[in-house]
């Protein structure tokens, strides 16, 4: 039985990451888990967190999606079998459970991007690895796959693309799930400029 362990992580921007959740609850179609790791947002932010409904991790400090997804991941439930990670500024589309479950029926397949509404050009490059939003097979994990830790460097691979050639590396495929999710936006340039610098690419 499928049961799917999200991680959605949060910094900033309570907005995008309360209609994340929203649209998250509302289409889930599987046994799931959610938890949100928060990477060091002001205390009104945190403050609405840690009355939500929802497990929450406080990190404290601005650090890079991949490192809290893997405190995310280390909450999951025994009966996980699929782990998520999910940037807070998507909305789920109707029916994105149902096109990641067709991904995963290929069993070579390690890792289902969830490709954004008119991203769909990026799924006919077969070595194009997924970027933000995807997921993995509980099996992966259990074999030693994590997101790198490591700050990202100017020039260097993002942790998340660096994840999907660890996934290959580890002899499975990754598949898309295409138009399974959308991207809120935000265009809010003082929050990536400090998201870069968090992120040591600065």
């Amino acid at each position: 039985m499928t049961h799917l362990h999200s991680c959605i992580v949060s910094y900033k921007r309570r907005e995008l990451t309360e209609q994340t959740l929203r649209s998250y609850l509302s289409t889930v179609a599987v046994s799931y888990s959610v938890v949100i790791v928060d990477n060091g947002s002001p205390v009104e932010v945190t403050d609405w967190l840690a009355a939500l409904d929802v497990p929450v991790v406080l990190l404290g400090e601005n650090r890079y999606p991949g490192y809290a997804t893997n405190r995310g991941w280390e909450r999951m439930p025994s009966e996980a079998t699929l782990l998520h990670r999910i940037d807070n500024d998507t909305e789920f589309l109707p029916g994105w459970c149902d096109r990641v479950l067709a991904a995963f029926a290929d069993p070579q397949v390690g890792q289902v991007g969830l490709a954004a509404a008119g991203d769909e050009p990026w799924t006919s490059m077969p070595r194009w690895p997924v970027g933000g939003n995807s997921i993995i097979r509980r099996e992966l994990y259990d074999a030693g796959l994590r997101y790198c830790e490591r700050p990202w460097t100017a020039g260097g691979t993002m942790e998340d693309h660096q994840l999907t050639k660890d996934v290959w590396a580890m002899g499975w495929q990754r598949g898309w799930a295409a138009e399974a999710i959308a991207y809120l936006g935000g265009g809010d340039p003082e929050y990536y400029a400090q998201t870069r610098q968090a992120r040591g690419l600065t």
